[in-house]
């Protein structure tokens, strides 16, 4: 069985680099050298009323002996051995809430919130049983400093050409976190008639599958649909628009 890549489930929304990190982990059979291609994807879910729209984007991937850049992230491994890797990573927290697409007139008198930049560790130990992953990182943009951790296991699955990878785990945001995206202050609560929310930390699983195959010698197509469940500090803000996000998307890669 093939080492799977460095790349972790994170919540997504409409970014450049939206899909980029499940497409990465989807992408296993990643040799050194450059990656390069286009993903076509759309999310939904993550806040109410809001106009989720499809996105059609590039995608860029590199792996050498010492850094890397996989789609959405860099990172330089720290130490490498037989089945285990622990590098240190800066990744895009690709959430994102503009008032410019909410259709609900409360919702468009709140603050928009940004992408964040998050920087930490990951670790991923391999073997014939699949994979297990861990990650902590902290929001590094000045949007609160809030933590993420996550613990993922997933196990790559061979049928002829294609490779499918089912992935199963949960993800742990802090409160400082949690409380720039879907926190809302006094004096937004005053200005939309919203009522002021302020959320503690949140635990929230996720669920996600991806298929691969090559498309020749040069070309790989993947796709992956993923599924992440709110925890209750997400689902109780008047925020959210329900209890879980989807994602699908699909990415054609060419190496070079």
């Amino acid at each position: 069985m093939l080492p799977l890549p460095t790349a972790l489930l994170r919540p997504l929304l409409c970014t450049v680099v939206l899909s980029t990190p499940l497409l990465a982990k989807a992408q296993e059979q990643q040799a050194p050298g450059v990656q390069a291609g286009i993903t076509v994807g759309a999310t939904t879910g993550a806040y109410a009323h809001y106009d989720d729209k499809p996105l059609v984007v590039p995608a860029l991937a590199w792996q050498g002996k010492r850094f890397f850049a996989s789609p959405g992230s860099l990172g330089m491994y720290l130490f490498k051995d037989e089945g285990l890797r622990v590098s240190a990573v800066v990744t895009p927290y690709t959430l994102r809430f503009k008032t410019d697409d909410v259709n609900d007139a409360q919702l468009r008198r709140l603050h928009s919130r940004q992408m964040s930049a998050m920087a930490g560790v990951n670790a991923e130990y391999s073997g014939d049983w699949g994979a297990l992953a861990a990650s902590v990182k902290r929001e590094v943009s000045g949007h609160g400093g809030g933590l993420e951790s996550s613990l993922h296991y997933s196990y790559p699955i061979q049928a002829g050409r294609f490779t499918w990878v089912p992935r199963v785990g949960v993800v742990h945001s802090s409160a400082r976190l949690l409380d720039y995206y879907y926190g809302i202050s006094d004096e937004e609560a005053l200005r939309s008639g919203l009522a002021a929310y302020t959320p503690g930390s949140a635990t929230s699983p996720s669920l996600q599958i991806a298929v691969s195959t090559p498309l020749g010698t040069k070309w790989r197509a993947t796709g992956v649909v993923a599924n992440q469940w709110f925890g209750d500090a997400v689902k109780d803000s008047p925020m959210a628009r329900r209890g879980a996000q989807t994602s699908a998307f699909i990415s054609l890669m060419r190496s070079f």
